[in-house]
């Protein structure tokens, strides 16, 4: 297994500039992540704290949590083995999803009745004044998730020469912050896969994680290399989408979470992704951030093609409702 080569980006994560630009294009060409200097709203041991206090609440809670988030936000509390994001295996993780009520994921999910955490009744057991802190904490680790990847769009639109903007207001409208809970898997072995190798969608993916380790990317040279975020920074990855918008010059690299260590197999492991989605009434012409659109590849229609991920993700618990 090789390492993730260092990235050597600005210091100052605060500063968009044109070293920073090129370094970030250059990391996600060549490899297929970046590492990212964040900003002081994003501190590692505030965000496992917070992960932490999140998935010790009994599901009954998580979903009672969920429930109580008021407009603009939308929830979703997914048990451990629920979600299938690679048709082979059921991921061995749970998850709980903060997102825009407006977006295509809180759409599809009303359109397919398939949060069942509104029907359920409230755990009163969670008191309102804790579950109003827990709420407040997130939206405020959102809006800053929010912030940093608005600095990467930006950063973007200086290596392919767009208007300042463009790209940021292309996205932010259909973000969902993810926080992920894997439970120790003594049962597991040595090269398990807890999470399924997939890409990402649209737009980017800003990673948090702990220091369990386990994630990998696959390069474009098709090496599966490991993922060891430093601390102070976050991950940087493109999605399928931005892959096919910039004509093929970000690699959307696909992903997963395995066992590399047999010391993972007792720890519980904490990440978090910030999928800032392309907003759902764009269409992408694939090669137009060059300005080399290409006419013979279909447009991407945002909306469309994240209901039919979505499908593919969730057919199995639609099927079952």
């Amino acid at each position: 297994m090789k390492a993730t080569p260092h990235i050597p980006l600005l210091s100052d994560a605060t500063a968009t500039s044109e070293e920073f630009a090129y370094q970030l294009f250059d990391a996600l060409f060549k490899v297929g992540v970046a590492y990212v200097p964040v900003s002081p709203t994003i501190q590692g041991e505030d965000l496992l704290r917070s992960l932490q206090e999140v998935f010790a609440l009994k599901e009954s809670q998580k979903r009672s949590l969920v429930q109580q988030l008021v407009s603009p936000w939308q929830g979703v509390f997914l048990p451990l083995g629920q979600e299938q994001l690679n048709h082979e295996q059921k991921d061995y993780k749970e998850v709980l999803d903060l997102n825009l009520e407006h977006g295509t994921y809180a759409q599809w999910l009303r359109q397919h009745h398939q949060d069942q955490n509104s029907v359920l009744a409230i755990d009163a057991s969670l008191p309102i004044a804790a579950s109003a802190q827990i709420i407040d904490s997130l939206c405020d680790i959102f809006h800053s998730f929010q912030k940093q990847a608005n600095r990467v769009l930006a950063a973007l639109e200086m290596v392919y020469q767009k208007t300042p903007g463009t790209l940021a207001q292309q996205h932010g409208q259909n973000s969902t912050l993810r926080l992920l809970h894997y439970p120790p898997a003594p049962h597991f072995n040595l090269g398990s896969i807890r999470l399924g190798a997939h890409q990402d969608y649209s737009g980017i993916t800003l990673l948090w994680q702990d220091s369990t380790g386990g994630l990998e990317v696959l390069t474009p040279n098709f090496e599966w290399v490991a993922v060891d975020i430093p601390p102070g920074c976050i991950g940087v990855i493109a999605s399928e989408v931005m892959q096919r918008w910039s004509g093929d010059t970000l690699h959307a690299a696909p992903h997963r979470v395995r066992v590399t260590d047999p010391q993972q197999l007792q720890k519980t492991r904490y990440a978090i992704a910030f999928f800032c989605e392309t907003n759902h009434d764009c269409v992408v012409h694939p090669g137009s951030l060059l300005d080399a659109a290409n006419a013979d590849s279909e447009p991407v229609v945002i909306k469309d093609f994240l209901n039919q991920r979505y499908d593919q993700i969730f057919g199995h618990i639609a099927a079952s409702t």
